[in-house]
């Protein structure tokens, strides 16, 4: 999948952030407004979380097409639903299942990106990443809101880069 492509669907989260800021901005004292916030952040981690997985579900139908038209057909029936299971060992499983070379290639580049944004940033993008999917999943099965939009919004601006990493891992030689 080109850059470009994945970078469509993540800019969906970014303007999406500008509309929810815009139409209840963060310094409104109001309660309603606040309560309005907390309820708008948990329904961002779930588009945030959506839009990852549809992003790994193009990345893999991308790479299966680029082969073989039946392999592509193979994929898509297999991955249709990937029902959140996208966790980076999932990720890990999923370039295992493709070729075992791809899985060493995205773990090797993803220890240096962490590693690397981790002693520039003090941030860990896998745990990042992790943390979007673990907020859709309290707020989907028990309602917790337990992020702002602020938080979210951080986070996920470095999560996105597991996904740029997932990609180019079966994208460039």
């Amino acid at each position: 999948m080109a850059r470009t492509d994945l970078d469509i669907h993540l800019s969906k989260i970014d303007a999406l952030i500008k509309e929810i800021n815009d139409i209840a901005p963060a310094d409104s004292a109001s309660y309603k407004v606040v309560q309005f916030r907390s309820d708008l952040a948990c329904l961002l981690v779930v588009a945030m979380a959506a839009t990852y997985e549809s992003c790994v579900k193009n990345i893999l139908f991308d790479h299966a097409n680029n082969h073989h038209a039946a392999f592509g057909s193979f994929a898509s029936r297999n991955f249709e639903k990937l029902n959140s299971r996208i966790r980076i060992s999932d990720l890990m499983k999923y370039c295992e299942l493709y070729d075992p070379s791809i899985k060493v290639k995205f773990k090797n580049i993803l220890s240096k990106k962490k590693s690397s944004i981790l002693n520039r940033i003090g941030k860990n993008i896998e745990s990042s990443y992790e943390q979007i999917l673990d907020w859709r999943h309290d707020f989907a099965h028990a309602g917790i809101r337990n992020t702002t939009i602020e938080e979210a919004a951080s986070t996920h601006a470095l999560a996105k880069r597991v996904l740029y990493l997932f990609d180019k891992s079966f994208t460039n030689p």
